[in-house]
């Protein structure tokens, strides 16, 4: 479905337009049963993509640790393990196979979509850094001060290995959670609002597969998921990028892994499948309340929310 651009490689978006709507190339008319077919097929690509991807880097980060700590026992009976976060290369084949969806979604949307990888970040096209790095700030004070909040200081009894767990978490779980971000909130996102030229149907269809996707769970947990979903791809709609979701999704994972790290294991907070409706609740209130920060300091720095008119079809993206 691309349009010819100048040069004849690249599209862009229609100018004005939102980011859940950003996919369309200009000059298509949006309402064709072809584009909505076109979004749909994305989809179906997209998902698919992201599960080879991801499967196949696990399979080949388990395989490197069973390697790397001696062959212990069979692969199989460590791959059990490192599935559950028995292990550090589970932790880290966990975070780097969902981090791949970043490089699936870039392929998608050269090969797919002509279209320069940038403008997934933000209608700028491009990463906010300034913008981003506030939101992480905002998202350590209200998602892991919540977690204060609510259990006290922390009574510190480290898991085994915590050292090599903690610089593990340290590296590979922004990629984990910035990839979340690229596929949910910025890809299918953006496929969902070529299916329906909605923006509220793209928020609501990718929050609703970011909370499926999550596998066994109870209502409290699942709604708990969806939440963060839909707020968060408010904001990528109202702020025009995913710099406010990323920096909330890093700053949350951190927190989440770093304080299981510390004061339990990380294979037991691997193994959460259930949430109280208070616990849900209070979780969701946090959310909302860093939205609203968020929302705020991006009228402060005055960010993009849409795509600006003056961009040429024939100018380089960068």
């Amino acid at each position: 479905m691309p349009v010819s651009t100048a040069d004849d490689r690249w599209t862009l978006p229609e100018p004005g337009s939102r980011y859940p709507l950003a996919l369309l190339g200009r000059g298509i008319e949006p309402e064709q049963a072809s584009v909505r077919f076109f979004g749909i097929l994305a989809i179906v690509i997209g998902i698919a993509g992201y599960s080879i991807a991801a499967s196949s880097v696990n399979l080949f980060v388990d395989w490197l640790g069973w390697l790397l700590d001696g062959r212990p026992g069979t692969l199989t009976d460590y791959s059990t393990r490192s599935t559950a976060f028995e292990t550090v290369a589970g932790l880290v084949a966990a975070n780097l196979a969902i981090g791949s969806a970043i490089l699936v979604v870039f392929g998608l949307l050269r090969l797919l979509h002509r279209r320069k990888a940038t403008w997934i970040w933000s209608v700028s096209p491009g990463v906010r850094w300034r913008f981003l790095l506030a939101c992480f700030l905002v998202g350590v004070v209200v998602l892991v001060g919540l977690q204060f909040l609510i259990s006290g200081v922390p009574v510190l009894k480290p898991q085994p290995d915590i050292v090599a767990y903690v610089v593990a978490i340290l590296v590979t779980s922004p990629i984990q959670a910035a990839a979340e971000e690229v596929l949910f909130r910025g890809y299918l996102m953006q496929a969902l609002g070529m299916v329906w030229r909605r923006e509220w149907f793209a928020v609501v269809g990718s929050a609703l597969l970011f909370a499926l996707f999550h596998g066994t769970q109870n209502l409290p947990l699942f709604f708990h998921r969806f939440f963060f979903g839909l707020i968060m791809g408010a904001l990528a709609w109202r702020t025009g990028g995913l710099e406010a979701s990323i920096g909330a999704h890093i700053a949350n994972n951190l927190g989440a892994f770093l304080w299981a790290a510390l004061t339990s294991s990380v294979a037991q907070a691997r193994a959460i499948q259930e949430l109280t409706w208070l616990g849900a609740g209070e979780e969701i209130a946090a959310f909302a309340v860093f939205a609203l920060i968020a929302w705020w300091i991006a009228g402060r720095m005055r960010v993009q929310a849409t795509v600006g008119a003056g961009l040429s079809l024939a100018r380089p993206l960068r």
